[in-house]
């Protein structure tokens, strides 16, 4: 009788985190209560980078958005993204497919105010090569809709420019 060892090696995968600027076209339409729908298109510079198996997207906001002095972060983990805003207007939103969720809001004037999101569509196509996100989603705050909103993000990749 033979005995016969097998040895058996996790493949060993080398972790490298890619960052890389980019080019975000963004568009989004608001429809809020009793009002005519606001639409906002911008293009600007961006990092798109990859950690732990997530994307993020990492830009300035600027006086055109009425958000200068913000920095804007979005971390896409597959149907849930996250839109960070730290500087001067911080606030964080989390957006789920199907699902409802509260975040606080800075508003202009300092306050903070509790909103939620009801999320209805989330599609994601963003890897390394750049792609495009869609959300649908609703705004409340104390409890009474405030209005509905279709944002669309594409994300692009360009060659020899400097994100600063």
């Amino acid at each position: 009788m033979s005995v016969r060892s097998l040895w058996i090696f996790p493949a060993i995968k080398e972790h490298r985190d890619m960052k890389k600027d980019v080019w975000l076209t963004i568009s989004s339409q608001q429809q809020f209560a009793g009002c005519d729908e606001e639409n906002i298109d911008l293009q600007t510079a961006a990092t798109l980078y990859e950690r732990g198996g997530k994307y993020y997207i990492a830009y300035e906001e600027s006086e055109l958005t009425g958000l200068e002095g913000t920095k804007t972060t979005v971390k896409l983990d597959g149907k849930t993204v996250a839109l960070i805003r730290t500087g001067t207007f911080p606030s964080h939103m989390l957006f789920a497919e199907d699902e409802r969720h509260v975040g606080l809001y800075q508003t202009p004037v300092g306050s903070e105010m509790a909103i939620a999101t009801h999320t209805s569509r989330v599609h994601n196509t963003i890897g390394e090569n750049g792609g495009h996100l869609i959300i649908d989603y609703t705004v409340e705050v104390d409890n009474s809709l405030m209005g509905e909103h279709h944002f669309e993000m594409t994300v692009s990749t360009k060659p020899n420019i400097q994100v600063v």
